[in-house]
């Protein structure tokens, strides 16, 4: 991306705020660029020093003849507005602002960052920030946090990791993680309150970027959903993307104003969107640390299986739990596997995978097993559990797995060394040979699942399009008329039972027939006792206009064709301001809400998605026919939905749509109530 090129890789860096005194921010920062020999112009802004740290200092970044391609800004909230106007007028586009106490503090402080964007927008500025940690380009010999982290030991890691942080504690807590173990970023960023640049320009820089192996994130909130998700679906083709994003649960929801509105909770169709699309979706800390020390190198699994060899039982039975927990699976080994190793075990050993090869195995047995299986093109992946047993050469044995992993530098080879002083030196050997090793094996099976499942379904991921922006089509506010919404249903081909308004008793509609109480003070019709269902003649449905439910406001009658048969769906949408439309399809009825037997995705005009997600519904095994039945139209069911994602990208206006039943039937599907909320 080259609107990121001078921001990234500048040769020139002003620090406006630099200071001479170590415990200010101002000083820290100058000093981590020194630190990381950064060989470009550097040119501390400071209005009472003539020097700071072997530089020459300037009072304000105007007196500067020299072109600064990025500028650092850590200094006082208040005064940041005016140092980026300066920076503005003097032809700096790209700028970093470390400086808190803007949008998080409250409505002032969003003000002025409102004016840095407005300033940033006229002018074509980068920023990243304000509100950050900073940002390291390791290749660039760039560190512009108040992190040290180029130490002595950099030098010897392989900086293959870009990490996104929109928490700068965290990018803190992780940088100082990484000190001690062999994992190095070659792009590490703290996004802050991403008044400018967010995750999304860095996503697509990183599109090109060929320094990086793993792409990790931590996000709180994601800007322009439907962009990063497009950007995630490209870059996971390529290498895997991995996302903590923190706020995933809803902790209280509003009395919502339709079905949908109560049930479609952005988050598990954020969540399936980004798994759909690729990314790795991470649960927690722990596996955000694990998978960073997982992958230390690109590899390109073509069976990504799991083997497993273990010296103990117990391990090896927890570990068959995880494995299937984690939606791996674990191949037969070929006959001429088990002939081999047959000849290696006792005879009482049992030759399978997952492999036990006993308490009592040495060093050489450890090397016979695993010459074996990993001499077989097919084993890509494998783990290997170690206790300490009375006879176990732990060292020898870690030694064994070492020299295994550099004759085999394509094939993914895991650890775990369960246990505490006995396997201190083995796991110091491990290390060593650049072998993941983790404490626990479920650990070890939960961060290979992640990315064995990455590798197994990259080439099949959805690639999300960034829909085009359409303007509203309708100013209604609130509640559609009911019929109103009916046509708009049919317009886009929504099949919808004939329905008309009452005027007279004399209608159009044959007997037995439905009638409905329909109008703004009417949410939910089942509830507010407004359905009247099998009405036989003229004379019960004159008794239903004497309802006092009529009286009230705009609501009128409506009769309905009565469906004989079939079985209730819910369909709707709700839409999120970041993601666009949530589709939802699900088992439908009054007691919708009660069985909770739905699916939530985004809008994605894909057939074999939608497919997919109804095929994970309970209610889909009826919908196949249970119990000798004859199965259900889900050829129908399927079309409705796609015209319905149509319809949502359609009408950005409209937040809720909520059809609640549609009857679907062997022959069709039919939707006999609806309501619609702009």
């Amino acid at each position: 991306m080259d609107k990121l090129k001078s921001f990234l890789s500048p040769k020139s860096v002003a620090i406006i705020g630099a200071s001479s005194n170590p415990a200010k921010l101002g000083w820290q920062i100058l000093s981590n660029l020194k630190s990381a020999g950064f060989p470009g112009d550097v040119y501390p802004i400071n209005l009472h020093e003539t020097e700071i740290l072997g530089f020459k200092a300037y009072p304000t970044i105007n007196e500067l003849k020299a072109k600064v391609d990025l500028a650092v800004i850590v200094i006082p909230a208040p005064f940041v507005l005016e140092e980026v106007k300066k920076a503005a007028r003097g032809g700096i586009k790209n700028l970093v602002i470390i400086s808190a106490g803007f949008g998080e503090t409250g409505k002032a402080g969003r003000a002025v960052e409102s004016e840095i964007k407005k300033i940033a927008e006229v002018n074509g500025l980068n920023i990243l920030g304000p509100n950050c940690l900073g940002f390291i380009n390791y290749r660039a010999h760039l560190n512009i946090t108040f992190a040290n982290t180029f130490g002595p030991e950099e030098g010897k890691k392989n900086h293959n990791i870009a990490f996104l942080s929109q928490s700068g504690a965290i990018g803190s807590a992780v940088l100082d993680w990484t000190k001690n173990k062999n994992i190095g970023f070659s792009l590490f960023m703290s996004l802050g309150n991403k008044a400018v640049l967010d995750e999304n320009d860095f996503l697509e820089y990183l599109l090109t970027d060929t320094s990086s192996d793993l792409v990790v994130a931590y996000l709180e909130e994601i800007s322009d959903g439907r962009r990063f998700l497009n950007l995630v679906s490209r870059l996971a083709k390529i290498k895997p993307v991995a996302i903590l994003k923190a706020g995933r649960t809803e902790a209280g929801s509003a009395a919502a104003m339709s079905h949908t509105g109560s049930l479609a909770g952005g988050g598990e169709a954020v969540k399936a969107a980004l798994i759909r699309s690729g990314a790795i979706v991470l649960n927690d800390m722990n596996e955000l640390f694990n998978l960073m020390r997982l992958i230390k190198k690109p590899l390109n699994l073509n069976n990504p299986d799991l083997y497993l060899v273990s010296n103990a039982g117990g391990p090896l039975v927890v570990s068959v739990d995880a494995i299937f927990e984690s939606n791996l699976s674990l191949p037969k080994l070929s006959l001429d596997q088990k002939n081999k190793i047959i000849k290696i075990l006792p005879s009482f050993g049992h030759v399978a995978n997952p492999l036990d090869i006993l308490g009592d195995a040495t060093s050489e047995r450890y090397a016979q097993v695993l010459g074996v299986l990993l001499a077989e093109t097919k084993v890509q992946a494998l783990l290997i559990l170690l206790t300490p047993q009375s006879g176990t050469d732990v060292k020898n044995i870690a030694e064994v797995i070492g020299r295994f992993s550099l004759k085999y530098p394509d094939k993914l080879i895991v650890t775990s060394f369960i246990g505490g002083v006995a396997i201190a030196d083995g796991k110091k050997i491990l290390a060593e040979y650049l072998v993941p090793n983790f404490d626990y094996p479920e650990e070890a099976i939960r961060v290979l699942g992640h990315y064995l499942n990455w590798q197994k379904n990259k080439k099949s991921l959805v690639i999300y399009k960034q829909p085009k922006l359409i303007s509203p089509r309708s100013k209604i506010s609130g509640l559609w008329d009911y019929l109103d919404t009916k046509k708009l249903l049919d317009q886009y081909g929504l099949k919808t039972v004939k329905t008309v308004r009452v005027t007279k008793t004399n209608i159009q509609i044959k007997y037995p027939l439905a009638a409905k109480i329909v109008g703004p003070t009417v949410v939910h019709k089942s509830e507010a006792q407004a359905i009247f269902l099998n009405l036989k003649n003229e004379k019960e449905l004159k008794k239903i206009n004497s309802q006092p439910l009529l009286k009230k406001g705009a609501n009128y009658l409506v009769a309905q064709e009565m469906i004989a048969d079939g079985l209730e769906i819910i369909l709707g949408f709700k839409r999120d301001d970041n993601f666009g439309p949530i589709i939802m399809v699900g088992w439908g009825g009054i007691y919708t809400e009660i069985i909770k037997d739905v699916r939530l995705f985004l809008a994605e005009d894909n057939n074999h998605l939608i497919r997919e997600e109804i095929k994970q519904l309970k209610v889909y095994q009826l919908i196949q026919g249970a119990r000798g039945k004859e199965p259900f139209d889900l050829e129908a069911l399927v079309a409705n939905i796609k015209k319905l994602v149509l319809l949502s990208l359609a009408h950005p206006e409209i937040k809720e749509l909520d059809i609640n039943p549609a009857f679907i039937s062997p022959h069709g599907l039919v939707a006999a109530d609806w309501r619609i909320i702009s």
